[in-house]
């Protein structure tokens, strides 16, 4: 209910309209339940006892008129909303592409040709912004709540989601779709900063892709966001084609008494309680 961008802004303007247009639906409901079971209550209601009276042609028209006019009011204001924000159109000429991959319990997100990250995500402010994301191991959903709404990120499979981002600042982007045991960590650092610092963000000091690589295979959770070289230019197609180039898979089932499954509660009990002390500072 905050938007920082015109998508975010276009998805909070819908669920208001949605809102009050099924108000004349759910008010008579809401008030008419308690006031009926006031007045014809077994003991003490004032309502006139007709037990013969069976139906109203006014009373059917009203509720099933209001409903179906409510139906197809709500139907059309669908149909234009999803129209005008479709995720896989462009919300303005030359956006920032961005590939995308998820994997249990991380992001890696890759500047074609210019560097990979894991766990951050860098945009440039007021600036269009398409990414292509995929999946391996289980399915997630991408989502950067104040920016845009969810979108599945699928092993085997392609999505997109176009945005155009809005004033600077520092949020974060998380993973929507349950996907088992470290789901709480699952997501990612989103900064939206001037195009000068976007610009020295891309010429920030990397790591080498091979040791990205390796550590994605074998890395459950990561513990922070990283830069790294970036991939070979096919590298994210490969992967969409064939998941398992960026992970072994099998992650995100793990023995309850496994090494892996105790690193994992730790980090999230350590996740949780810094999250709760942020929360009590802020109030």
């Amino acid at each position: 209910m905050s938007p920082l961008g015109p998508v975010a802004a276009g998805e909070r303007a819908h669920l208001i309209v949605f809102f009050l247009w099924m108000l004349p639906v759910t008010l008579p409901i809401l008030i008419g339940l308690p006031w009926i079971a006031i007045r014809y209550r077994r003991r003490g209601g004032k309502g006139h006892y007709t037990p013969h009276w069976e139906h109203s042609t006014l009373a059917e028209a009203v509720i099933w008129g209001s409903a179906t006019v409510t139906v197809l009011i709500l139907g059309f204001f669908t149909w234009v909303q999803v129209k005008r924000e479709d995720p896989y159109a462009q919300t303005g000429a030359d956006p920032v592409h961005i590939q995308v991959i998820g994997s249990e319990w991380k992001w890696m997100f890759i500047y074609p040709g210019k560097m990979a990250t894991v766990n951050k995500v860098v945009l440039p402010q007021h600036t269009p912004v398409e990414f292509d994301i995929t999946a391996t191991g289980a399915m997630q959903s991408f989502w950067i709540p104040r920016l845009a709404g969810q979108i599945y990120a699928m092993p085997g499979m392609g999505t997109k989601m176009n945005l155009t981002t809005g004033d600077t600042t520092e949020v974060f982007g998380f993973n929507s779709q349950f996907n088992g045991a470290a789901f709480p960590l699952d997501k990612f650092e989103v900064d939206v900063v001037t195009k000068d610092q976007f610009d020295a963000f891309l010429q920030e000091p990397k790591h080498p892709w091979a040791q990205l690589e390796a550590a994605f295979k074998k890395t459950a959770t990561w513990s922070g966001p990283e830069l790294f070289e970036p991939p070979s230019k096919d590298y994210w197609m490969k992967v969409m084609m064939n998941p398992s180039i960026a992970t072994d898979g099998g992650a995100a089932i793990l023995p309850d008494n496994s090494p892996g499954q105790k690193e994992i509660d730790k980090a999230i009990n350590k996740d949780l309680h810094i999250s709760q002390l942020n929360g009590s500072a802020q109030q």
